[in-house]
């Protein structure tokens, strides 16, 4: 009797025991997933700060998929705790990740369950405010550009503050555009407040709709970080270019502007140059157009090896590319030199057809050295016998000057007619008249 009592307090302990141990492991091994926020007014531009917390997780906390997160928040990873533990959770393993969450739009936005593996955290409810500065505004200059034409998009925001500023990454490059920045912009309203203006100017590579994801706006007041904006992403409609546009062809206004040697005349076989500065609103200068195979030498002209530059500059909120050819050249015979005519092609996107432009060039005179000499010694032999001619009448009209001045001087002296008659001859020696005349045809 004892000893069958004994094995029923036996088993009933081993029972006991077994249970309670598997009640801790399964308890342990209970996956639970909580997203916490910390308390605080949410505003744009600045972070909400969150703690992601994985009990008894199977996998790491970092695995869990955040791209949820990306439409209505820009999501900056602090820092992760693999394993640790929580009084609030005793003996279960513990893992951390702590972000910054960075709202795009003002208004009430919900932040999404995160899943890692059956479980998930429960959704919640924000209401973002605007603060001190207005809301990010988005500006493009077209609405519908096509393939490899160049737009800007502009990034505006009003603050009160005198010292604000906007700054971007220079580094950045949109995806799947070519992209460069443009300068920051400060414009005081008449209302007082500061416009703060940034942007970018963009070409599209490929058609169709594409969208422009582009990287935090940073907003400072006397070079102290204030805010940093993360933008909604936006989709743009790419329009195809149509089917007779060859792929090096410009899309966008080219200007183009030649400016030959400045002496209307050069030698043979001396050097001279000629400038040709292209100008075209496009991210990169070699899609300008490549005019050099239009410049060939020939029985009048030798050009010489071309020295080009590629630029690019900002004129009114726009980005320019330039390239400038310097093109030293000979001129092989006399005569007129007619240098060849520019033919140009782009797209307006403004007409959607290609144009068709001309730039001709004046005539330069050339002359060897026999005929540069000869000419010049005519030009001598003909300014010699003007200048002669010149220089004679001016004595004469002195010596007629001096003989008027005298004969008038007489003519208040006069006594007898022998004195009235040297007077009158003097006269008319200085008016050329003729020396025998009588004092009636002087008097007349």
């Amino acid at each position: 009797m004892v000893s069958e009592k004994i094995k029923k307090i036996g088993v009933i302990a081993l029972l006991s025991l077994i249970s309670y141990f598997n009640t801790n492991i399964a308890f342990s091994s209970t996956e639970k997933l909580f997203l916490f926020i910390e308390k605080s007014d949410f505003m744009l531009g600045r972070p909400i700060r969150v703690d992601l917390y994985g009990i008894s997780l199977k996998t790491k906390i970092t695995d869990i998929d955040l791209t949820k997160l990306d439409e209505n928040f820009g999501v900056v990873t602090d820092y992760s705790i693999n394993d640790t533990h929580d009084k609030r959770w005793p003996n279960q393993s513990v893992q951390i990740l702590k972000l910054k969450l960075y709202p795009r739009h003002i208004g009430k936005i919900t932040i999404p369950s995160l899943h890692s593996n059956n479980i998930k955290t429960n959704e919640k409810e924000i209401d973002i405010g605007v603060g001190e500065t207005s809301e990010p505004k988005i500006f493009l200059s077209t609405k519908n550009p096509y393939e490899r034409q160049q737009f800007t998009l502009n990034i505006s925001i009003t603050s009160d503050n005198a010292t604000s500023r906007l700054s971007i990454r220079e580094d950045f490059k949109i995806k799947g555009f070519e992209s460069t920045p443009l300068p920051f912009i400060r414009v005081k309203e008449k209302n007082g407040t500061y416009t703060n203006k940034i942007g970018w100017a963009i070409t599209a590579l490929k058609n169709g709709k594409q969208r422009i994801e582009l990287p935090p706006v940073e907003y400072s007041v006397s070079g102290v970080l204030r805010k940093k904006f993360y933008l909604a992403n936006n989709t743009i409609n790419i329009r195809s270019l149509p089917s007779y546009v060859p792929p090096t062809l410009p899309i966008g206004e080219i200007t183009v502007q030649s400016q030959p040697p400045s002496n209307w005349l050069i030698q043979t076989d001396s050097l001279a140059y000629w400038k040709i500065n292209i100008k075209g609103k496009v991210n990169n200068p070699y899609r300008l157009p490549a005019i050099l195979r239009q410049i060939k030498s020939n029985s009048q002209i030798q050009f010489l090896p071309v020295n080009s530059k590629h630029l690019s500059e900002i004129s009114n909120n726009n980005l320019l590319s330039i390239t400038n050819h310097t093109i030293p050249f000979k001129a092989l015979s006399s005569g007129f030199l007619k240098l060849p005519d520019l033919h140009v092609q782009y797209f307006d996107p403004i007409n959607g057809e290609i144009k068709d432009i001309v730039y001709k060039s004046k005539r330069i005179l050339v002359l060897g050295l026999f005929w540069q000499v000869a000419l010049g010694i005519i030009a001598l032999y003909i300014f010699y016998n003007l200048f002669n001619a010149i220089y004679k009448k001016i004595i004469k009209l002195k010596i007629s000057t001096n003989k008027r001045n005298q004969a008038l001087q007489n003519l208040l002296k006069t006594e007898n007619i022998s004195q009235l008659k040297e007077s009158i001859k003097l006269i008319a020696e200085a008016e050329c008249w003729p020396r025998n005349m009588t004092v009636s045809q002087w008097g007349n």
